[in-house]
C-alpha cells in the first residue's frame, strides 16, 4: 500500500493537469476577490442560478458550493488521473507485481479524496489571504464553512473515484463525474418532486438529499452554520467515503484488468 501511494503520488505530482487546474483555482479566487475589494458588486449565473458576491464571505460560500464550478475541476482532475490507468492498461502491471486490488484502489481514494480538498482549500486560502478581513471573517463563523467544505469535499473525491472505477474508460469516467457533479442540483430536485406521492416516501427521500454529499454543500453554503451541524457534517462525510470506498471497492475486485 505505501509503495504504491508513493507511486501514485509521483504519477500524479507530475501532471500538468493538475498545475494547470490548481493555477486556474487559486486565479478564479484571486479575481473575485479583488474585484469584491474594489467595491465591485457581482452577479454570476451559474448552470441559470444567479450567484450574487457582495463580500469575501459570498466567494468562500462559493466555494462550499461544489456544483457551482470547484466539483467540475475536482472532477476532470480525479477522473483523468484514474482513467489514464485504462488508457494505458497499466492495471495489469500493478496486479503482476503482487500489489492487492485494494491496495490499488485504497490508493487512489486517497489521492481522490486529498486532491479534492486541496482545490477546495486553495480556493477558500486565496479568498482569505487577499481579502484584507481575515479575522473578521473567522469570526462571522466562516470557519465552520472552511472546516465542514473540507470534509465534504473529501466525500466529493471519494464520490469521484468510485464513478471513474466504475466507467472502466478514460472518456467515459471524465463525462460521468462531470455529469454527476453539474446535474446533482437537478437529480436532488427531480427525486424530491417524485417522493411528494405520500408523506413517509417524501421524509425518507428528504433525509437522504440532506444527508448527500449535495445537500450537505447546500447547508454550508447558508448565512450561518452552527458548531453543533458542522461535526454532524463532518460525521456524515466520513460515513459517505467509507461506503465509497467500500461499494468501490466491490466493484474494482470483480472488474478485469
Amino acid at each position: 500500500m505505501a509503495n504504491l501511494l508513493k507511486s501514485d503520488i509521483y504519477r500524479f505530482g507530475k501532471s500538468k493537469l493538475l498545475y494547470a487546474i490548481v493555477t486556474f483555482t487559486g486565479v478564479i479566487a484571486l479575481m473575485l476577490t479583488m474585484l469584491i475589494r474594489q467595491d465591485v458588486r457581482l452577479g454570476i449565473s451559474v448552470f441559470g442560478n444567479l450567484t450574487a458576491f457582495a463580500s469575501a464571505g459570498d466567494i468562500i460560500r462559493l466555494g462550499a458550493e461544489y456544483h457551482k464550478g470547484l466539483g467540475i475541476l475536482a472532477a476532470i482532475l480525479i477522473s483523468v488521473f484514474i482513467g489514464q490507468e485504462y488508457q494505458w492498461g497499466t492495471w495489469q502491471n500493478k496486479w503482476i507485481t503482487n500489489n492487492s486490488r485494494m491496495g490499488i484502489y485504497l490508493s487512489k481514494t486517497v489521492i481522490s479524496s486529498a486532491a479534492s480538498i486541496s482545490l477546495f482549500l486553495i480556493f477558500e486560502i486565496v479568498t482569505l489571504a487577499f481579502s484584507g478581513q481575515v479575522r473578521a471573517i473567522m469570526e462571522n463563523g466562516y470557519f465552520a464553512t472552511v472546516v465542514g467544505g473540507a470534509f465534504v469535499y473529501g466525500a466529493l473525491g471519494a464520490s469521484i473515484c468510485l464513478l471513474s472505477f466504475a466507467a472502466k474508460n478514460n472518456i467515459a469516467s471524465t463525462v460521468i463525474c462531470i455529469c454527476y457533479i453539474i446535474f446533482s442540483e437537478a437529480f436532488a430536485s427531480v427525486i424530491g418532486y417524485v417522493s411528494n406521492f405520500s408523506e413517509n416516501s417524501s421524509k425518507f427521500i428528504g433525509w437522504i438529499i440532506r444527508h448527500s454529499v449535495y445537500g450537505m454543500s447546500i447547508v454550508l453554503s447558508s448565512a450561518s452554520v452552527p458548531k453543533d451541524f458542522t461535526m454532524s457534517i463532518i460525521i456524515n462525510s466520513l460515513v459517505i467515503t467509507l461506503l465509497a470506498t467500500v461499494v468501490g471497492l466491490m466493484i474494482f475486485r470483480k472488474s478485469e484488468l
